[in-house]
């Protein structure tokens, strides 16, 4: 067995003389499956002429090869210390409550290690993970995410406990000493590098498409726009290069959410964000291995898990009921329908499905449980909310140009029994409190991980008042080969996870309505 030296910085590591052996290994490891096309084949993270791979994976790669009978060495700097107190206080409960002490646990492994994943169930309290980490660590810090609502959220949540923050997306570019949060989006157009003939191009296209132009753009004009606008790119990219070398800690919200290689190419600039951690309730669950391993390219190993069944046991989350409801199959829904003609009758369009989501609502509202109703389409929202409306119950559908102020005041008319139900789309997959939801309704079909677990997740929040109980009814249309795989892929994942199965109803049995109190008619 050979002796085997690993220098790391915060962004690459690389083997000091490995063998071959050692470099066959390490190549292995670090492989994923690529398709282009109709070839498939093998890449892998780990270059064979540089020796070097990302430091995200450095304690994979250690582990590894010491698993396997090697003597492994690591040669780094010290990750940055702490300068802010010890035990940092963010909110108003303090962190002496003993049912989230994982919280403050999270935050001494990032002390210990680095870097690395947290990953939290949703409902598990990332944001103040987050803010304790700013808080203690009070360097310069790149709070990141893909979604605006994150942003504003934290923003305001960092501002409340006086921390200095700045901003970089939504048209803001603004950096300060103390937290800065960025868009994912912004971060990853600015660091692309300008290229002078795609500014022509772009000058040129914008002069023909002007309205009411009655001169030829002269040659001379398209070549000052052309490099007036490359050049301001550049200035920005450098701005924001030269930023990113500043940071010394990074925190992504939601990382799961950055596919591809934008995390990755961010966090390669931050060359001396020794901090750096993943904030997500599902770590490596993209249907890409190299998405998923892109994640712990990143960030690293996972630090500290703490599962719904966890949340569930301490109170934290409400115990969740589930039943998988088969509809009846609309007219003209076939079990070889292609898929698209199939969910569009199905889910989409009036159907049986849609007339069993109802029956189930208006039973939610006999016993003064408020209704989450998510679907895929904004069709099929707005085919269930005239639907609901038809049979007396009262309620809104929430769309993508809803901005949050609407959102929250119709989520507090929810909680306040003014309204019945709310019926959404992906806007409110994350950074949404649901705390009142009794009944989720999962009506958009499909089989994706990250979102079935993030949809449930919006109602499983500490019920106040009553049981702390909510009931989750999945629907699907059986009779169609696509449409049942989907089905069964979605339970399958809740049959897997500790905390959900032991809350499985036998199939076509009526939810346990009796647990809440019939309210009296109105």
């Amino acid at each position: 067995m050979a002796v085997v030296t690993i220098a790391r910085n915060a962004v690459v590591a690389q083997l000091r003389e490995p063998t071959k052996e050692v470099k066959a290994f390490v190549t292995s490891l670090l492989s994923y499956q690529v398709k282009d096309g109709l070839v498939a084949g093998t890449a892998s993270f780990f270059s064979i002429t540089k020796n070097t791979f990302p430091a995200g994976f450095a304690y994979l790669v250690k582990s590894e090869l010491e698993r396997i009978g090697h003597t492994v060495y690591e040669v780094c700097r010290p990750h940055a210390t702490p300068l802010g107190p010890e035990n940092p206080i963010v909110d108003e409960f303090g962190n002496d409550n003993p049912n989230y002490d994982y919280q403050m646990k999270a935050l001494r492994q990032v002390e210990k290690h680095g870097a690395g994943i947290i990953r939290v169930a949703t409902g598990g309290g990332k944001s103040k993970i987050a803010k304790l980490i700013a808080a203690r660590f009070r360097r310069m810090t790149l709070f990141v995410t893909t979604r605006g609502i994150l942003l504003y959220q934290m923003d305001d949540q960092l501002k409340e406990i006086g921390l200095n923050t700045g901003q970089i997306g939504d048209g803001e570019l603004r950096f300060v000493r103390g937290v800065n949060l960025g868009m994912v989006q912004t971060l990853t157009q600015a660091l692309e590098v300008p290229d002078l003939a795609a500014e022509r191009r772009a000058v040129v296209k914008s002069a023909h498409l002007r309205k009411n132009a009655n001169t030829e753009i002269s040659e001379a004009e398209i070549v000052r726009l052309a490099t007036a606008r490359f050049e301001k790119k550049t200035k920005r990219r450098e701005a924001i290069m030269k930023f990113l070398e500043l940071v010394e800690v990074v925190i992504g919200e939601e990382a799961h959410e950055a596919g591809g290689t934008a995390y990755y190419e961010i966090l390669r600039h931050c060359k001396n964000a020794t901090i750096r951690v993943a904030l997500t309730a599902t770590p490596f669950m993209k249907d890409s291995a190299e998405d998923n391993m892109r994640l712990m390219a990143a960030f690293g190993p996972i630090l500290i898990d703490i599962p719904e069944s966890l949340l569930i046991e301490r109170g934290i989350l409400a115990k969740p009921y589930f039943l998988f409801r088969d509809c009846e199959a609309p007219k003209g829904l076939h079990k070889s329908s292609p898929f698209e003609r199939a969910y569009t009758l199905g889910y989409v369009r009036a159907s049986p499905l849609h007339k069993a989501m109802c029956e189930d609502a208006i039973m939610a509202k006999m016993y003064g449980l408020p209704v989450l109703t998510l679907v895929a389409r904004t069709e099929a929202g707005d085919n269930l909310l005239d639907l609901y409306k038809q049979f007396g119950l009262n309620g809104v559908f929430l769309r993508g140009d809803d901005d949050q102020k609407v959102r929250k005041a119709k989520l507090a008319d929810l909680a306040a029994g003014e309204i019945d139900f709310i019926i959404g789309t992906k806007i409110l997959d994350v950074g949404v409190d649901c705390p009142a939801i009794g009944l989720v309704q999962l009506g958009g079909g499909m089989k994706a991980e990250v979102e079935l677990r993030q949809r449930i997740g919006r109602g499983l929040r500490y019920k106040k008042v009553g049981p702390n109980v909510t009931f989750i009814v999945d629907y699907s249309i059986n009779l169609n080969g696509t449409l049942r795989d989907h089905a069964r892929r979605r339970e399958s994942i809740v049959r897997g996870t500790p905390g959900f199965v032991e809350g499985i109803l036998p199939a076509n049995q009526n939810l346990p309505w009796e647990i809440f109190e019939r309210k009296a008619a109105a």
